[in-house]
């Protein structure tokens, strides 16, 4: 036994030998072996990757059974409810584990509804099929998955899970789909299959396409779902929509941060894109057939394809290009009906197109072919601005309606409510600023974007402001009812203006000086032409009953406010400063300054050299101390002084008035004189009357040809065929103290109320009752009362009564000592009663009845005479 043992063990040695020493050998065709193993599972597991399905989605089973129990070829199993189907399950192979998890080949799920109609329909290459409670499973389907829906959704994936309690169908990787005429694609999709939605993850890109190919609408998106029962697409993440068409409508381009897209049901049961709401960031480029684009920003916005209609909020951005005239939209919140031309804003509205510029709280536009307005209404803080090279154009109120021609120009605009329009030159110191406002309305009217026309309605203002600051610019403001202007054609300028009911038209300098005045004209209605340039008016005519207040800038002693009223009021404009040169008043004209008035047919007022000229109807000027009339006055105000011409006529309401320096008795009568022209310095109170001049008071009276009267100095003169007529003159005679009326005819008179003189000169004539007193010069003293003490008669003096005939050199009569002086060389008395006397001097006393002389006489004189010649002066 030992000894076999021993063999065995030596044999077993021998071979252990022997297998060592071959082991390089053996390794050798192992390690070939392995290679050619490893080289056939690398080219198999190649080939089953390219043919064969794997399972790489996520929810797979991490474990289960690898016990085969039985395997079926053919496989088709039916799961019942009652005599209702609840799923139809076919395979070409079926493994069945012991878990009771299937392993399924070329297979087809369909499952079923009992409360629909229809069926969801599942195919792929491979599936794994696991059970759960309640008859319900989940399949894993791989390679080539198709699901079809019961309302006829499509979808191809390569891996799918099927949930068939949830009725849901998740896939991971890429997937298509498509329904009617609508498909798309994406990365991974959720198929709830109960609701009728795909969930598509991300990269989603759905396309719609016409029924007659013409148009093509494309959905792309981060993620979306699309409900099919309500015929919508949900999109979020960097969405974009884009719309392509051949026909005559419009195509599009939308992005957004998500948005919401509804399809509708055409008649043969396609799906045509009918809305689009899109939210957050919205961009929207849309051309319409003849390729303009538009180009629509907002942060949210609802499109409805049938209306080719946009409702915006947030933001709202518009611009439509034609060229390179775009035309800008803005506002908060908008409907844009693209197709009908129509763009509705609302909230801070705006819509600039050069040169205009359209605001308010909402605008209702109506838009052109080109997307240019041609028509807009504004509401509430409406504005237009129009600019130019020219001109800025600025319309303001509560309502705007303003039509546009074809070149983007204004052609008319009717303001409603608190209506302002405002022209700003573009060099201001060539052309005035003009504003218009009035309350109710304002329609403007333009010609080739130039303004032609203007009417306003209420209380209006038209003001032109001045375009420099010059010493004698002045602003102007007509204000009325309502006006009409219109402007020259190049539209810069007014060429006329019309304004109605209770119309104003205020002139006011900027630059107050003492000749400087702020002038007012009011009447029914105004007419006034301008200056070919410059906004300026260059003659105004206010129309029945005007009336013009003129109040000075400075105050200034002797100068206040002007009144000027009229029928009729001509306000001419100078064409150099611009302000008013001539106010001619027509028809019942009055003046005022102070006390000082006047009036005639026809006032003309240059304000520049303060001229007053008074013509037709009897022109007056009076004050509280005289009135003077004539054919004509010129009233030169800045000189105070007056001329007057035809007809003069004056009248001095007291004796006082004129301070005593006209020759007539003490009363409170008018005194009144007369001549031809008179001139009347007011400064230095002097009256110059000339041609056949006469004065009158009460009976007394001077006439001469010319006169003057020296207010302030006392004096008054009279030349050139002299006569005077003292009506109430005191004579004493033998009878007593009785009134005679003294005429008295010289070429020059002189009165001197501080002398208390009156003087007579050349061809003196005097006579009272039947005396009569000549010579060359008379001199005539008055007392305190005005009454007159001594007359004295010089050279060739002769005094010639009833019996009784007087020459001498010299004579003065006393009216208080009633003596009568006479020399003479010698002074001769030839009575027809008591004979001739002469001596060189005599004095006759009338009180005593008797005369002396100074040389004895041939004869003595015998008898009395009494003669008392007095004048009655103030």
């Amino acid at each position: 036994m030992k000894g076999k043992v021993r063999e065995q063990m030596k044999d077993a040695s021998n071979s252990d030998l022997t297998l060592r020493a071959r082991l390089p050998k053996i390794f050798g065709f192992a390690a070939l072996a392995v290679l050619s193993i490893s080289i056939a599972a690398i080219v198999f597991s190649v080939f089953r990757t390219q043919t064969d399905t794997e399972f790489r989605m996520q929810g797979f089973p991490a474990s289960l059974s690898k016990d085969v129990v039985a395997t079926v070829d053919g496989y088709e199993r039916r799961e019942m409810e009652g005599d209702i189907t609840r799923y139809l399950l076919r395979a070409d192979r079926a493994i069945s584990y012991a878990d009771n998890h299937q392993e399924l080949e070329n297979v087809y799920l369909e499952v079923f509804n009992q409360d629909t109609e229809g069926s969801e329909r599942i195919s792929a290459q491979k599936a794994i099929y696991v059970p759960a409670e309640d008859k319900f499973f989940t399949a894993y389907f791989a390679g080539d998955v198709n699901i079809e829906t019961r309302d006829g959704l499509k979808v191809a994936t390569q891996q799918l899970t099927y949930d068939n309690n949830s009725e849901t169908a998740l896939a991971e990787e890429a997937v298509e789909f498509s329904r009617l005429n609508i498909r798309g694609r994406s990365i991974g999709a959720n198929v709830r299959t109960r609701e009728k939605v795909i969930q598509l993850f991300r990269d989603v890109h759905i396309e719609s396409i016409g029924s007659d190919g013409s148009e093509m609408t494309t959905l792309a998106a981060g993620n979306a779902e699309y409900f099919q029962a309500a015929d919508r697409v949900e999109l979020a993440g960097q969405v974009r929509i884009e719309n392509t068409s051949n026909s005559t409508r419009s195509s599009w381009t939308l992005s957004a941060a998500r948005a919401i897209v509804d399809f509708e049901q055409g008649r043969d049961g396609a799906r045509a894109v009918s809305r689009f709401e899109l939210f957050d960031n919205v961009d929207i480029l849309t051309s319409t057939s003849n390729g303009q684009p538009t180009r629509i920003k907002s942060n949210y916005a609802l499109y409805q394809k049938g209306e080719d209609r946009f409702d915006l909020r947030g933001a709202v951005h518009i611009v439509t290009v034609d060229g390179d005239r775009p035309t800008d939209i803005r506002s908060e919140t908008a409907v844009y009906r693209q197709q009908a031309g129509v763009a509705d804003l609302a909230g801070g509205s705006q819509i600039v197109q050069f040169p205009t510029t359209i605001k308010g709280e909402s605008i209702h536009a109506l838009l052109a072919e080109d997307k240019s307005v041609k028509r807009a209404e504004i509401t509430q803080n409406a504005e237009i601005i129009q600019a130019t090279s020219e001109r800025t154009t600025n319309i303001a109120g509560n309502r705007i309606v303003a039509i546009f021609d074809g070149g983007r120009m204004l052609e008319t605009a009717n303001v409603l409510g608190n209506g302002k329009a405002t022209l700003v030159p573009s060099k201001p110191s060539e052309y005035t600023k003009l504003s218009l406002s009035a309350p109710k309305a304002i329609d403007l009217k333009f010609v080739n974007g130039a303004l032609n026309n203007v009417v306003t309605s209420g209380r209006t203002n038209v003001a032109m402001d001045a375009v420099n600051n010059g010493a004698e610019a002045s602003n102007k403001v007509l204000t009325a009812d309502s006006v009409t202007t219109r402007f020259n054609s190049s539209g810069s300028d007014i060429s006329h203006v019309l304004a109605n009911g209770n119309a104003e038209l205020a002139v006011r300098p900027l630059n107050s000086s003492l000749n400087a005045y702020n002038t007012t004209v009011y009447a029914p209605s105004f007419d006034c032409d301008f200056f070919a340039t410059g906004n300026d008016p260059k003659l105004c005519v206010a129309a029945t009953n005007s009336k013009t207040v003129r109040v000075p800038t400075q105050k200034s002693s002797g100068r206040g406010t002007q009144n000027i009223t009229s029928e009729k009021l001509y306000a001419h404009f100078s064409e150099k400063t611009r302000d008013i040169e001539t106010l001619e008043a027509v028809g019942n004209a009055r003046f005022n300054e102070l006390e000082r008035n006047a009036s005639a047919g026809k006032i003309i007022y240059t304000p520049g050299n303060q001229l007053v000229r008074l013509r037709e109807a009897d022109p007056n000027v009076w004050d509280d101390k005289a009135r003077a009339k004539a054919q004509e006055i010129d009233w030169d105000m800045a000189n105070q002084r007056s001329d007057l011409r035809g007809g003069v006529s004056t009248t001095y309401y007291k004796t006082s008035t004129a301070r005593g320096a006209t020759p007539f008795g003490n009363s409170d009568k008018p005194i009144y004189v007369t001549s031809q022209t008179a001139q009347f310095d007011h400064r230095a109170d002097v009256a110059y009357y000339n041609g056949n001049a006469r004065g009158w008071q009460d009976r007394n009276y001077v006439r001469g040809e010319r006169m003057t009267i020296d207010d302030r100095r006392g004096h008054f003169s009279a030349e050139e065929n002299v006569q005077s007529l003292l009506y109430e003159v005191k004579r004493t005679d033998g009878s007593g103290v009785s009134n005679q009326p003294v005429f008295a005819s010289a070429q020059k008179m002189f009165y001197d109320r501080n002398q208390r003189t009156i003087r007579y000169e050349n061809s003196v004539d005097i006579r009272q009752g039947k005396d009569r007193v000549t010579g060359d010069i008379a001199r005539i003293s008055l007392s305190e009362k005005n009454d007159p003490t001594t007359t004295e008669v010089e050279r060739n003096v002769v005094i010639v009564q009833p019996t009784r005939r007087v020459s001498a050199d010299f004579a003065r009569y006393d009216n208080t000592a009633e003596t009568l002086f006479l020399r003479g060389a010698p002074a001769t008395i030839d009575d027809r009663e008591q004979g001739r006397s002469q001596a060189a001097e005599f004095v006759l006393n009338f009180r005593e009845d008797r005369f002396s002389g100074t040389n004895p006489s041939t004869r003595t004189a015998s008898g009395r005479t009494r003669s008392v010649y007095k004048v009655k002066n103030q």
